[in-house]
C-alpha cells in the first residue's frame, strides 16, 4: 500500500504564502490503483453463497472496467452456523478467488455484521480473528491476497485498533465503514463520523446512510463535498436505496472516491448495474 500525503502546498514570493494552483490530495493506492484521485473507483460486490458461484461472479466481474472487487464474507456459506467452520471455508476459499481476480484487480473484504445490514451476526472477537487471519495470511516473497479490508467503526473500540493496526503492519488499505439503514443523520453528525474514522486510522473513511427525502440525499452529498474539501485523504459517501441512486454516479463532483455497482446480485439497495455505472461516471465527470 502507499500513501501519497501531498497536501495543498504553498508557494513564496516576497516572504508572503500563496497556495499552489495544482492542489493534491493524499491517496491510497493498491495494486496501481488510486483512490482518491481522477475519476471515483467503481467497486463489485462478490455476495455468492458458496465457492463454484462464487468464482462465476468473480469471473463476470473482472470483465468489467471495475478494478475493485468487494467479497462480502457474511453472505459466503450461510449454511456453517459455527464461526471457526466459517473462517476456515473463508481461508479454504481465498487462494482460488484471488487467482480468479488476476494481478490487476484489487480484493476488498467486508464482514458486513447484521447490526449494520449484513446476512449474519458475528462477536467482536470473532470478527477479529476472521479479519486478521485474512489480512495476515501472506507467504514470504508474495504479494498480498487481500488489498483492503472494511471495519465498521461503530464495533468495540479495542477490535477497531487492533484490525486497523494488523493491516498496517501488512499493508493492507483499511476502509472504516458506518451504515445507517434507517435514515440519514444530520450533515454535521456525518461529517464528525468520517473525521473520527480517519483519527482512528481508516485509510478510506465510509458512511452510507438511507434517505427519507430527496433533501436526506442533498444532506449525504453535502457532507461528502465538506470531507473532500478537507483534503485528508479518499473517503466514501453513498445515499442508499432507489432514492439515493443519484449519489451513486455523482461521486466525483461531490469528493466520493468510489462507489458501489452490481455484476449479478447486489449487497445494497439501489446498487446500478457496473456497466451502466461506467458510463454514466465518465458522462458526468465535472
Amino acid at each position: 500500500m502507499n500513501h501519497e500525503t501531498t497536501p495543498e502546498e504553498e508557494t513564496t514570493t516576497d516572504s508572503v504564502a500563496t497556495p499552489a494552483t495544482d492542489v493534491r490530495r493524499r491517496t491510497a493506492t493498491v495494486r496501481g490503483i488510486e483512490l482518491g484521485r481522477a475519476r471515483p473507483e467503481i467497486i463489485v460486490p462478490l455476495v455468492e453463497p458458496d465457492e463454484e458461484s462464487l468464482l462465476d461472479q468473480a469471473a463476470a466481474a473482472v470483465g468489467t472496467r471495475a478494478r475493485i472487487l468487494e467479497w462480502r464474507l457474511d453472505r459466503f456459506r450461510p449454511d456453517l452456523e459455527d464461526v471457526s467452520d466459517h473462517r476456515d471455508a473463508v481461508l479454504a476459499a481465498l487462494p482460488r478467488l484471488r487467482g480468479q481476480l488476476g494481478p490487476d484487480k484489487a480484493l476488498l473484504v467486508t464482514f458486513r455484521t447484521s447490526a449494520e445490514g449484513g446476512a449474519r451476526p458475528i462477536s467482536d472477537q470473532n470478527l477479529g480473528i476472521l479479519l486478521e487471519s485474512l489480512i495476515s495470511g501472506r507467504r514470504a516473497g508474495t504479494q498480498a491476497a487481500v488489498d483492503l479490508v472494511d471495519i465498521e467503526t461503530s464495533r468495540d473500540p479495542a477490535t477497531v485498533a487492533r484490525v486497523i493496526s494488523a493491516a498496517h503492519r501488512h499493508g493492507t488499505v483499511v476502509v472504516g465503514s458506518y451504515h445507517d439503514m434507517d435514515s440519514t443523520p444530520a450533515e454535521e453528525t456525518m461529517v464528525e463520523i468520517l473525521r473520527s474514522q480517519r483519527r482512528l486510522g481508516a485509510d478510506v473513511p465510509k458512511i452510507a446512510v438511507t434517505p427519507r427525502s430527496s433533501r436526506d440525499v442533498l444532506t449525504l452529498l453535502s457532507a461528502s463535498l465538506t470531507i473532500a474539501e478537507d483534503l485528508s485523504g479518499p473517503h466514501i459517501a453513498i445515499s442508499m436505496g432507489p432514492l439515493g441512486a443519484s449519489s451513486r454516479v455523482a461521486a466525483e463532483t461531490f469528493g466520493s472516491a468510489a462507489t458501489f455497482a452490481t455484476v449479478g446480485a447486489g449487497s445494497a439497495p439501489g446498487q446500478l448495474a457496473a456497466e451502466d455505472v461506467s458510463r454514466m461516471l465518465e458522462l458526468l465527470r465535472p
